[in-house]
């Protein structure tokens, strides 16, 4: 990268004209060397370096399509059209960094062209929007969403504003590419906080090995895990939290988001790189506060259909802004089936550990329950708990799924075991178990059928 990071600055030019231009002076005076892009959709313009007609050809349009469309239509359309530019644009090396100013039309087209970048290219979303629900516009990317006040005007309280961003964008893309010489292997754990024990086991001794973790919590950010992974930035994985799934069947906050194109639990199988797989915290679903629940599913809790905590006929709530769902056996099928479907495709050493005396510390008997597994003795069971009739130590939700994957896991494909351990997901032994795992997978030592031989795996 040259001394004058390449900083897009993109927008409707037709109706911010004004604001575009001062963000861009804005960007220049920061020490950048910017490039417009114009993506406005209601009538040609003639400033911009880049015009809504070059934006077009990608996808073989002209701009005199898209004034005759609907709003809606015009901007997704303009937005696709803009992402494979801006995505030519950054293959030609002509992108560090981009930025824009815009309202809510503006946002939502802008961002198309910002999710379409690398993780790590900076990105900052100058809007008044920001004080919304802006996950529709972010998605999975890592996009620096501001509110500038305003979106439209150049005055005494947008100027600071705008300079700031403008500052920023700069300085970010000067940073350039983090990896180093030094730089180590990087393995993702996917995590909830009722998880946490065994995320730390596993963290800190492959830290102790020489990998760096990252730890991604299951709150949408798989779908970024999945791409970090398919970018080659993340070389191995401990799924162990993939409560992810449940969340998708509630339309939860928590869910991937609705703007990612791709498909969890495939990027690992599909690489061939090293992968463990547990159900963690599939015994529930994070949701968001009550009030976003949609009605459908709370009635469930007082027909009946699922288990309230306690006697409130509610949800039990893991605090004021995490509501937990309660999964149906007949959801622990179709997310059985889930499993199965996805990780038979497997390419690469991958072994799913089903953990038969519970999913997370929400998800045991008081018999067993302490503070150090996440739930302090004398509250009774956890709220999750689903005792097996036949094996009370077992949960009911394990000894389903372990009937289904044993049918439908592909016996026949070298890449991919099944494990069943006799333990809970937050025992000390579940992590030395799959730190084991994955230490010979690592090591070029892993053999689908091994570590039958160690207590308390039955399977």
């Amino acid at each position: 990268m040259s001394s004058k990071p390449k900083v897009i600055v993109a927008g409707m030019c037709d109706t911010k004209f004004t604001e575009l231009k001062f963000l861009a002076s804005e960007v220049e005076k920061a020490g950048g060397e910017v490039t417009i892009i114009n993506v406005g959709c209601g009538h040609p313009i003639d400033f911009a370096d880049v015009s809504l007609q070059d934006v077009l050809d990608t996808i073989g349009m002209k701009q005199d399509e898209i004034f005759k469309m609907d709003r809606s239509t015009a901007v997704q359309t303009v937005g696709e059209a803009g992402a494979k530019k801006v995505m030519h644009m950054y293959e030609e090396g002509k992108v560090d960094g981009i930025i824009s100013w815009a309202g809510s039309m503006g946002t939502t087209t802008v961002t198309y062209l910002m999710r379409a970048l690398p993780f790590g290219v900076p990105k900052v979303m100058l809007t008044d929007m920001a004080s919304s629900d802006v996950s529709k516009w972010l998605g999975n990317k890592d996009i620096y969403i501001v509110n500038p006040t305003a979106e439209q005007g150049v005055n005494i309280v947008t100027r600071k504003m705008i300079a700031n961003g403008a500052a920023a964008v700069v300085a970010m893309a000067k940073v350039g590419d983090a990896k180093t010489k030094d730089s180590k292997p990087l393995m993702a754990i996917t995590a909830y906080g009722t998880t946490t024990q065994t995320v730390n086991k596993c963290s800190a001794y492959f830290n102790e090995k020489g990998w760096d973790t990252i730890v991604i919590h299951q709150v949408g950010t798989g779908a970024t895990m999945e791409d970090l992974i398919r970018n080659g930035d993340i070389t191995a994985i401990i799924d162990l939290t993939t409560g992810e799934l449940t969340n998708e069947m509630y339309e939860s906050l928590y869910a991937i988001p609705s703007t990612w194109n791709g498909v969890r639990l495939t990027a690992a199988s599909e690489m061939g790189i090293p992968q463990i797989v547990t159900p963690g915290g599939c015994d529930q679903a994070a949701c968001g506060p009550i009030n976003t629940i949609p009605q459908r599913f709370l009635d469930d809790f007082k027909t009946g259909k699922r288990r309230p905590w306690k006697d409130t006929g509610l949800p039990f709530m893991h605090n004021a802004g995490v509501s937990i769902m309660y999964p149906t056996l007949e959801e622990i099928e179709d997310l059985s089936h889930y499993y199965t479907e996805k990780l038979n495709a497997t390419k690469g050493p991958t072994v799913f550990v089903l953990p038969m005396q519970g999913w997370s510390a929400y998800d045991q008997s008081a018999e067993v329950a302490t503070n150090e597994r996440g739930w302090a003795a004398g509250n009774g069971d956890a709220p999750q708990w689903l005792p097996d009739e036949k094996e009370p130590r077992w949960s009911k939700r394990s000894t389903l799924m372990r009937s289904i994957l044993e049918k439908e896991f592909d016996k026949n494909n070298e890449n991919l075991d099944f494990i069943i351990a006799d333990m809970n997901i937050v025992e000390p032994a579940f992590g030395d178990l799959c730190n084991k795992i994955m230490s010979d997978m690592i090591d070029g030592k892993w053999k689908k059928g091994m570590y039958r031989d160690i207590e308390n795996v039955i399977g």
